[in-house]
């Protein structure tokens, strides 16, 4: 049965199987399986297509997400600002490698050498950038902020990545809190909350009222 919307909001809350920090985790997981099998010299170039394609799906799902409910919501905090703003310029240089390699990736029947020289330095790029997400950003963020707006952050995040229940395959709790059962199929009710824009706006001004980043209006 679907919960009423205006409960939602209090239930993800309290509910810290959302956690921002482990939520982005999950993504992080596939794309260094991926960059594995992309880095390794001994791995047929059918199967480094393959993983190459869905790193990069995965990857451009994953930026557009992190960029809307973490820098977005984060970027006027003084203890996140400069972490935060790296990570934002990084997510551009990646952003522009992959709008060259995915109208050619989709045209490839075999992996080229030129092709493989680019994504295997994205690759490395992108590996680089999630050691030092995991490494710096994130103690950062669960030192920094109430474990409730983590939650929130996670759930909105969950939402616009659009994860789906195969990507969940192994977080059944998840899935199972995103997903609900019907007419034999699973099915998504949540979308992008304006109110979780909100408060988290109204959390965040409430510590940064005094940051040089912060503007007021």
């Amino acid at each position: 049965m679907e919960l009423p919307m205006q409960n939602i909001s209090e239930e993800i809350a309290k509910d810290n199987s959302f956690n921002i920090v482990g939520i982005l985790l999950i993504d992080h997981a596939y794309l260094r399986e991926c960059i594995e099998v992309i880095l390794n010299d001994e791995a047929d170039k059918h199967q480094k297509l393959f993983f190459a394609r869905t790193f990069l799906d995965t990857l451009t799902k994953h930026s557009a997400a992190e960029e809307k409910t973490v820098y977005d919501s984060l970027i006027d905090m003084d203890e996140l600002h400069a972490k935060v703003l790296e990570c934002e310029v990084e997510h551009a240089i990646v952003e522009r490698m992959i709008s060259t390699l995915w109208p050619r990736m989709a045209r490839l029947k075999d992996l080229d050498d030129v092709t493989e020289a680019e994504i295997r330095t994205l690759a490395k790029i992108v590996r680089n950038h999630i050691d030092e997400e995991e490494r710096t950003l994130f103690p950062l963020i669960k030192e920094n902020l109430d474990q409730s707006i983590l939650n929130e952050i996670g759930f909105q995040f969950m939402i616009l990545r659009r994860f789906t229940p195969q990507d969940l395959e192994n977080y059944p709790e998840l899935q199972k809190e995103i997903y609900y059962n019907s007419c034999n199929s699973k099915r998504n009710i949540y979308q992008w909350s304006g109110d979780f824009v909100k408060k988290v706006n109204r959390y965040i001004g409430a510590i940064v009222s005094q940051s040089p980043y912060f503007i007021k209006t």
